[in-house]
């Protein structure tokens, strides 16, 4: 089988590569082409694949099939030499994160013993995943310094193969089982593994490593971090909002938690004293209802109409009138959805459940309830007032 030699393993700062086509196949996005080398990188290892252009075409997908790597481009290009370029700000920015969480990696397990057992590279984010979900933020913070330390003494970042039986002998921080010649990462008297992603070649390359987002579950801990340019970008990021909030409250940036959690309490009290004001005021609204409301055979039976904007009351009052002796409350809430609100006097003599359930097989909607109390949407605005009455119609 031909066997595609693979540039960026010795050099990870090579941009642009000519190459000879081997052969190439239909696929459904337009061709898939084999180069007896190359500097694409497939996706693999948690790592995306690059982006670049290749015979003048835009590179589609870098897909590694073990001794070959195929490369999918809109356009079957003719069997002569080509010229690859590489997307060289994505494949940096792929380095430095690559990178970075070989140094991170490390600095958890040296810090607290914590083994990464995933690495995944996105878009925006890139995360490892720790065999530990009891990952406390001192421990996050000393990993953090610890890495950050290693980056700012810019070691050198080397690049080696060594052959598997000699490899099972060395101090690996993850064992690897593959065979042949094995493609080795090392961080000067910090880290080996053995990984074929790019990188970059010393330490001080990977700018900064800050750690943004901490997941614990199912006994792992999801750690979100960037690197260098992406570290920087969130930093701005940062930076504008929490100004921009500090303008808002007319306070300096370091006052803004405070303020905001003040703010919040404010907001809790405020919303309870509504929801307390709102529950007197439904008692009153069910009582006067109640009052006026005509009686017969012991029963008063409540039936009204409330704003869209009202919800929230409708609901209250219907709860109160049923509070009040011998009390039905047939209440309908205008607006998109709809509501309807039945409820009596514990006890009562009707079934307001059943009483939905009849009011619903005639004019559409979705509820249900218990006997004194249920509640249903989704029924056509001009068919609220037909629907109230005709629930009552069917009280005994």
């Amino acid at each position: 089988m031909p066997h595609t030699e693979r540039l960026y393993y010795t050099d990870c700062y090579l941009k642009e590569f000519n190459a000879r086509i081997i052969r190439s196949s239909p696929d459904p996005r337009g061709a898939r082409v084999y180069l007896d080398r190359t500097a694409f990188y497939p996706e693999s290892g948690g790592q995306p694949s690059d982006h670049g252009m290749l015979a003048g075409n835009p590179l589609l997908d870098v897909i590694d099939e073990g001794d070959e790597v195929a490369h999918i481009i809109a356009e079957d290009p003719p069997f002569k030499p080509v010229h690859g370029s590489i997307d060289w700000a994505r494949r940096f920015d792929h380095m430095q994160q690559h990178t970075g969480q070989h140094i991170l990696s490390a600095a958890f397990e040296r810090s607290g013993g914590y083994k990464t057992v995933s690495f995944h590279l996105g878009t925006e984010g890139a995360t490892i995943d720790l065999d530990s979900d009891r990952v406390g933020a001192r421990q996050m913070d000393g990993a953090e310094e610890l890495a950050n330390q290693v980056v700012f003494e810019n070691r050198p970042v080397q690049i080696s193969f060594r052959p598997a039986g000699e490899v099972q002998h060395l101090d690996l921080r993850k064992p690897t089982f593959r065979a042949g010649d094995i493609r080795l990462v090392e961080i000067e008297e910090f880290d080996l593994s053995a990984c074929g992603g790019t990188h970059v070649n010393r330490t001080g390359g990977v700018g900064i490593i800050s750690i943004r987002k901490v997941e614990r579950a199912k006994g792992l801990t999801r750690v979100e971090f960037g690197c260098g340019g992406r570290a920087q970008r969130r930093a701005r990021q940062d930076f504008a909002v929490l100004t921009e909030a500090a303008r808002l409250f007319s306070t300096g940036l370091e006052n803004v938690p405070e303020l905001i959690a003040k703010q919040a309490q404010d907001l809790r009290d405020a919303g309870k004293d509504v929801q307390k004001l709102m529950a007197d005021l439904a008692e009153m609204e069910a009582s006067q209802l109640w009052q006026q409301a005509p009686e017969k055979d012991g029963v008063r039976v409540v039936q009204c109409l409330f704003a869209a904007a009202e919800g929230k009351k409708a609901k209250l009052t219907a709860h109160a009138v049923g509070k009040h002796a011998g009390a039905i409350a047939l209440i309908g809430v205008k607006g998109t959805p709809t509501a309807l609100f039945f409820s009596q006097t514990p006890g009562g003599k009707a079934n307001v459940a059943d009483l939905m359930k009849q009011t619903l097989a005639k004019f559409g909607g979705k509820g249900g309830g218990s006997r004194d109390f249920a509640q249903a949407g989704g029924m056509p605005e001009d068919q609220l007032e037909a629907a109230l009455s005709f629930a009552k119609s069917l009280l005994p």
